[in-house]
């Protein structure tokens, strides 16, 4: 937009001085270097608010320009027509905001005025130009309103992506990839501030029987009910993520373990009320805390670890890492 803006006021300018006794040159040469500065603020504008006002002063510079070279000629209404609606239409796709590209249309009308309510213009210059004028003004508009949709469109899909991206599809849980991502972030964290960093390890006991009884979709939904309890369970104090079929684990940055089996032992009475086709839904559990030289892949081993003594010892039970 702003090179546009300098490129075309240069081209104008040049134009003009192609006609006998043209006016204002010097102003209009002095006008350059004020728009590509404007147009500089554009590209380096730190806030949206600093963005619509460099671009409305890139506008009103190239208007004025405009503006000025339409005086002295012998139709400056029609000189400057083709102007005014040029800018209106090239600019409504940069605009951010609707106030943006109503500030800015009016910043380029502004200058058109004056022409539109000069005596020595004829009545059909006038007549013709406030109707190219409406035109314009209509098209910018709608031209906006389907840029800023489409923006819209591919922001949220942007944003559907990038959440599928980190996310299970099909509980909502963190991906195994996301969830170790953040665990490597939590432990950086707690080791450098000393506070202790827990992972809870979760499998859903007799998994294969449901699946193999009473189909895949039964499945589904017991580990969609699961992981709805261990969502709201946790709140903001955790991270849950699927790591593989039926095996979830919860990052508890700031509990040691003796807390994480408090709330492993709340969840298994939690779970116990999602339904369950073939019975109470049960859970084997185990706790490792995060200890000095090891590594959150290392804690993860032995977290797993306790779980699979959780199995072993009769299922429905949490077991404490060694």
């Amino acid at each position: 937009m702003g090179v546009t803006a300098v490129l075309g006021s240069a081209a104008a300018l040049l134009a003009r001085l192609l006609i006998p006794t043209p006016e204002y040159v010097w102003l209009r040469v002095l006008l350059l270097p004020l728009t590509a500065l404007f147009a500089y603020l554009i590209v380096r504008a730190p806030s949206v608010r600093a963005y619509g006002a460099a671009c409305m002063a890139t506008i009103a510079t190239v208007s004025l320009n405009s503006y000025l070279g339409a005086l002295g000629t012998d139709r400056p209404l029609m000189y400057f027509l083709p102007a005014a609606a040029i800018i209106v239409l090239s600019t409504s796709f940069f605009w951010i905001t609707l106030g943006q590209w109503v500030g800015g249309a009016l910043a380029c009308y502004a200058l058109f005025l004056p022409f539109v309510v000069d005596h020595t213009a004829s009545r059909a210059d006038t007549v013709f130009s406030l109707l190219y004028a409406a035109m314009a003004l209509v098209t910018g508009f709608v031209s906006h309103l389907r840029i800023q949709d489409y923006q819209r469109r591919a922001f949220d899909q942007e944003c559907r992506l990038a959440k599928l991206s980190v996310t299970d599809t099909l509980t909502g849980a963190l991906s195994r990839a996301e969830f170790l991502h953040q665990a490597e972030e939590a432990a950086s964290e707690a080791r450098a501030s000393g506070a202790p960093l827990t992972l809870l390890y979760l499998d859903i006991d007799h998994f294969k029987r449901l699946n193999d009884s009473h189909g895949h979709a039964a499945g589904d939904a017991v580990l969609r009910g699961l992981s709805d309890v261990l969502h709201q369970a946790l709140r903001d104090s955790g991270a849950v993520g699927r790591l593989g079929g039926e095996e979830f684990c919860v990052l508890l940055p700031g509990q040691d373990e003796e807390q994480a089996r408090t709330l492993a032992d709340r969840l298994r009475i939690l779970l116990a009320a999602v339904p369950r086709p073939d019975g109470r839904l049960t859970v084997s559990a185990g706790v490792a805390g995060l200890r000095d030289g090891q590594s959150v892949a290392q804690t993860l081993h032995r977290a797993d670890l306790a779980m699979l003594k959780a199995k072993q010892s009769g299922r429905d039970t949490v077991c404490v890492a060694g």
